[in-house]
């Protein structure tokens, strides 16, 4: 059994959504499945060298095929691990299963960036009552991921506060929110209003120059042929401007994000 479930959970073999479906007929031909899948991860992690993708894959694998009662019980092991990189991972996928959001604001005191930023993404998409001002008090985080995922979750709802939020990381002293709000902007509404942009053309900071070069040139690309002027305009300003993107391409939040998710952590 370990075997197969090794195999289920090794990226190498399966895409996501393959390795879900082949743990939902095993979980239906054993019901020791579910169980066993769990104790395989907490070995797994006990290890002296985990192999972090393996587990990963399993929990998201887990979360994918186990009801949210359960899922709570075989996540609790790992919900009091010292890795915040396991941790961050099953808070992530606890806020896209989770019914109910109560749990929730306990978790945004918590002092790791990384679990924060990761609750907040596990809301994209939701539509419970009190989602948008828990998403309202993560714009003034103190990180930048956690801001621009908080930002791109109120676009998703429609919320009049995503203008709010994209201005606060806009006009940022920390270049880290600049990025951060280009990043927001490429996932979100910037390929409508391109324009948005043009502040960050002239920035002090060559790492925002960067992003925004690389931002208008995607833009540019995705463009259809009768709607391509305002980013060719934008990019073209920004070539006039006498300034350069800057040399360092993994800096732009294109680059330092992981799957959809905003900039990632340093």
């Amino acid at each position: 059994m370990n075997a197969s479930i090794a195999k289920i959970c090794d990226p190498r073999y399966h895409s996501l959504e393959e390795a879900i479906e082949t743990a939902r007929l095993a979980a239906q031909q054993s019901t020791r499945f579910e169980l066993d899948l769990a104790r395989f991860l907490q070995t797994q992690c006990l290890a002296d060298h985990p192999n972090f993708p393996v587990v990963f894959r399993g929990l998201e694998v887990l979360g994918g095929i186990v009801d949210e009662s359960r899922l709570v019980v075989l996540l609790r092991p790992f919900l009091r691990s010292r890795d915040m990189r396991i941790l961050s991972k099953c808070v992530l996928i606890l806020g896209r299963r989770s019914q109910s959001l109560t749990w929730l604001p306990a978790i945004m005191k918590e002092t790791d960036d990384r679990l924060r930023a990761n609750l907040i993404e596990s809301l994209w998409r939701r539509r419970e009552p009190g989602l948008e001002e828990m998403l309202k008090c993560a714009l003034s985080d103190r990180h930048h991921r956690v801001a621009a995922n908080a930002v791109h979750g109120l676009y998703l709802l429609g919320s009049e506060l995503y203008e709010k939020g994209l201005e606060r990381l806009l006009s940022s002293a920390d270049p880290n929110f600049r990025r951060a709000a280009i990043w927001a902007l490429r996932e979100g509404d910037g390929r409508r209003s391109p324009l948005k942009f043009k502040p960050l053309i002239r920035d002090p900071d060559p790492d925002v120059r960067h992003a925004v070069f690389k931002a208008l040139a995607a833009l540019r690309e995705k463009s259809t042929a009768d709607e391509p002027s305002q980013a060719e305009a934008c990019a073209t300003e920004s070539r006039g401007a006498g300034t350069s993107p800057g040399p360092t391409a993994a800096s732009a939040c294109a680059a330092s994000v992981g799957g959809g998710a905003a900039p990632e952590l340093g």
